[in-house]
């Protein structure tokens, strides 16, 4: 359990809305307050013993959230990655802790579904149908961009995960972005689930010129992988609700590409 108390900061979390067309899905989340803790807590733990841990009243962060709390600084025109309230992700700690940062979010392939199917943009980008998980609940079907360290240049905002990345080098300046991500397509099953599952998670990425370091969107490993700097956001406020909309001209198509039982 956590240690001493914790000052929790309030945020009102701005709504979102997101849409996949080939999927004919569209994503509505209201406005909804919420408490946060402004440092992480270090469990050394998996997600489910993580998320066990939350103290009474609390929970584990949405990746949409810590999402709301990144771009809420960059809008102001500030540098999420001297925030505060990021610190741990790159070691600004008493205990020089580099946080692997667990979220309540997740990503699960779609039952019967191969890992490395794939659709492509007019740009040659590939983009991965997964199912998204909020705590052990589906909440939606998306497409996830590749990984493998490339720039994030557009959000989701309504689940917190990347909407498009980039590899340009261009886009790949320091001054150009402050998030990175890394997507395992092919992860092993999860004993829990029994599907094959993992967590989008949160950390310090890679250096430039030797001293600079960049947020990192990390849906790459397994939500039972234990990590020594494994940590998490305590959070007090509900849940938000997801609106799904879903074009009636589209279900028979998405019930039948996504293997729905």
């Amino acid at each position: 359990m956590p240690k001493g108390n914790i000052q929790f900061k309030e945020m009102q979390i701005k709504p979102a809305t997101s849409s996949y067309q080939s999927l004919g899905a569209e994503y509505g989340r209201p406005v909804y307050p919420i408490k946060y803790s402004p440092s992480l807590t270090r469990t050394r733990k998996d997600y489910y013993n993580s998320r066990e841990e939350a103290p009474g009243g609390s929970r584990v962060s949405l990746a949409s959230e810590e999402l709301a709390i990144q771009l809420g600084i960059e809008r102001a025109g500030k540098d999420p990655r001297e925030a505060a309230v990021f610190r741990d992700l790159f070691g600004k700690n008493k205990d020089s802790w580099y946080a692997w940062q667990w979220t309540d979010t997740g990503l699960r392939i779609p039952k019967g579904h191969k890992p490395d199917k794939h659709e492509t943009d007019p740009q040659g980008r590939k983009y991965f149908p997964r199912i998204v998980l909020i705590g052990d609940a589906e909440e939606g079907e998306v497409l996830v961009p590749e990984g493998s360290g490339r720039v994030v240049v557009d959000w989701d905002e309504t689940f917190g995960i990347p909407r498009v990345t980039s590899n340009r080098e261009g886009d790949m300046k320091p001054d150009n972005h402050t998030t990175h991500f890394w997507f395992d397509p092919s992860p092993r099953k999860d004993d829990r689930t029994g599907r094959y599952d993992v967590a989008v998670a949160r950390g310090g990425d890679w250096r430039h010129d030797g001293h600079e370091r960049c947020l990192g969107v990390d849906a790459y490993y397994e939500r039972w992988r234990a990590d020594d700097n494994g940590g998490v956001r305590h959070v007090q406020g509900s849940l938000p609700e997801i609106e799904r909309s879903l074009q009636e001209s589209t279900q028979k198509i998405l019930s039948k590409r996504f293997w729905k039982e």
